[in-house]
This record gives C-alpha cells, structure tokens and sequence, in this order.
C-alpha cells in the first residue's frame, strides 16, 4: 500500500527552522533583487525612481519600501513595452513557451522554481512516483496545466493531459487507464462524479482514484466532504496564480495553506501596503525567485491571513489560511471594511432567509 499521507518532496526545505528560512528567503530576495537591478529595465526604473537601492533592503520587512505591482499594472507595462513589459530578463527567442493568460498578460515559461513549488504541493496531496495522472485543467495558451505537468514528472508520475475534455471521455480514461489521480477545479471533479453515477459506476470501486489535487476556485468545506464521500479518498488543494506560481498547498491536515519556502509571500493592509500581523486579513503579495520573469511584491487580488501555528505534518512553514475573496469586493461601512465571506457566514445562521 502506497502511503499517500506523510512524507516530503524536500524534507531538508520544508522542515527548517524559522531562523534558517527566513535567511534563507532573505539571500534568495537580495539576490533576486539585485538580478532584477542589472537585467530588468523597469525593476531598476522602479528602484531609481523611489531613490533605493537592492542593497537597502536589509530584510524581509523592507520590502514594505517597494511598490506593489497589480495585474492592471502588469497589463498595462505590457502594452506599453510589448510582450512582457520589462520584467522579463532574457530575450523571448530563448524561451521553451510563452503563454497568454487573460488580461491579456504574456508569461514566459521558464520557471523552474515554480514547478518544485507545484510539485511540493503536488507530493503533499498524495501524487507518487508511478501514478497515472489526468490532468485536466486546460494547455490551451496558459500555463498553469503546464506547470503542474513539469511538476508531475519532477514526482515520476504519468501525465494524461486531457485538458477540461467532455466528461464521458474523462471517466472512460480514467477507467482504460486505471488513473489513480486526478488535477483539475472542484466543480468539474463534482461533474466528473455526478456523471459517472449517471452512468451507473460505483465512484469509489469503479475510478481507482487514490489522489484528488484541486485549484483555481473557491473549495468549501461542504464541498470537500460531498467529494471526499463519494469517493473515498482526502482531497487537498493549492492556491496560487500564473504570474506567480504556487503560494500555498495543504497537507493531510487540512488546517492552511503551507507556504513553499521558493516564494516571499506577505499579506499586506489593502490600503497602505504595509505588513499585517499574523492572523490579520489583508491582500495577498508575492516576491519570485524567477531569473526569467522577476515578480516583485505581486498583487494577486486575493485575501487571506497567515497561520503560524506548528503543524502536526512536521512543515515548519507559515501556512496561508481560506482565501476570503477579492479584493475589489470589500464594502467600507462605517470605516469597517466588510468581506463577502463575513456576509455568507452571518446570513448561513439564517436558514429561512433564501437570497440576499
């Protein structure tokens, strides 16, 4: 019986003590930062324009110094210094892909950081080596499914890249091929299930899943556990975003988001972009390690809060909790800012009230 459960994709990585991995986050900053200086026309106008230097930030609390870059930011670089914007640091003609998310945002696709990220969350999940994987989220043009395939065959799993596909075609797969894992967003994982019960199939017996991987949408806990009933098996899901890779993943426990120690993420105030004290709900901003595409405090919409609680799995890391919502969706009342998730929460207690 394959153990699904314990064990780490780097052990040495995920088990350091905050000490370490604070300094060992703050010499992949500097150097980042200094990279980004001498390669990146707009990282070193960005620096030059506030006065700074890369060697002025001592730690990692002085990235508190550097402007937050958005998407709109992102998209608008873009327009205005084609196809990357000036973050890039390599020329396009030494790239293996280059991809366009919606904005639309070119990504180029050399980020070999960013697949050990995914494959860390990808082993935390339950992927080993020797599982035949569909992967189902979509290769057309973005380069998440691509990712998550360099990571798959990091772990020395099969990859079916069957891409968001027609269910019926999914679950004949997955049956022909005796799949033991599956990646895609809750919803469709729910549709994959409801059709195969529509088919007759006992969902536990007859799709051999061992390991579910999900992303890319809200994942509720009353969806969880439908998923996990009806199949048998622990679900666990990443966040992260194209521009900045993986940022969060969870382990058996379910009780966060382990932060890879490959990434500088903080949450931040969502009007002064100052640090926020664990536990504290703030947007989500993302420093990169990438030599190819350097994302320096990376907006990415989201809001969320740090969990720094020891885990029982043995990761040391700081955990990201829920993801509450956008940011573009919080209502200042009374100088109260108040989140979607805060009005679900209070009108759930309400069961007689149907729509608001």
């Amino acid at each position: 019986m394959i153990d699904r459960v314990h064990g780490y994709y780097d052990r040495a990585k995920e088990k350091m003590s905050k000490r370490k991995r604070e300094a060992f986050q703050m010499e992949r900053t500097s150097g980042i930062l200094r990279y980004g200086y001498r390669h990146s026309n707009l990282i070193r106008s960005r620096f030059d324009g506030m006065g700074l230097r890369p060697q002025e930030i001592r730690n990692l609390k002085d990235l508190e110094k550097l402007p937050i870059t958005k998407k709109a930011g992102l998209v608008t670089a873009q327009k205005e210094n084609p196809p990357f914007g000036g973050f890039e640091v390599i020329s396009k003609k030494g790239l293996r892909r280059i991809y366009m998310s919606p904005g639309p945002v070119f990504e180029p696709g050399e980020w070999d950081d960013q697949d050990i990220r995914w494959a860390q969350a990808l082993y935390a999940c339950g992927i080993r080596k020797g599982d035949i994987v569909l992967n189902t989220f979509t290769y057309h043009l973005t380069p998440f499914a691509f990712m998550l395939d360099e990571s798959l065959r990091k772990l020395g799993a099969t990859v079916v890249p069957v891409g968001p596909g027609n269910l019926s075609m999914q679950i004949n797969l997955m049956r022909q091929l005796h799949a033991t894992g599956f990646l895609g967003t809750p919803s469709l994982l729910l549709s994959v299930v409801e059709a195969a019960e529509g088919m007759g199939l006992d969902v536990k017996k007859d799709l051999f899943l061992q390991a579910a991987f999900v992303s890319a949408e809200m994942f509720p806990e009353s969806l969880r556990r439908k998923l996990e009933g009806k199949l048998g098996i622990n679900i666990r899901q990443a966040y992260g975003t194209v521009d900045v890779g993986c940022l969060g993943y969870e382990c058996q426990e379910k009780n966060g988001m382990h932060i890879p120690e490959e990434v500088v993420v903080e949450i931040v105030d969502t009007e002064t972009g100052k640090q926020l004290e664990s536990g504290a709900t703030g947007k989500i901003v993302a420093t990169t390690f990438s030599k190819t595409f350097p994302m320096i405090r990376f907006a990415t919409g989201d809001l969320s809060y740090l969990v720094e609680r020891s885990c029982p799995c043995g990761r040391t890391s700081t955990r990201l909790g829920k993801i509450l919502g956008r940011t573009d969706q919080v209502t200042k009342v009374w100088g109260l800012f108040i989140h979607p998730w805060q009005v679900d929460e209070l009108m759930a207690k309400f069961p007689m009230v149907g729509n608001y």
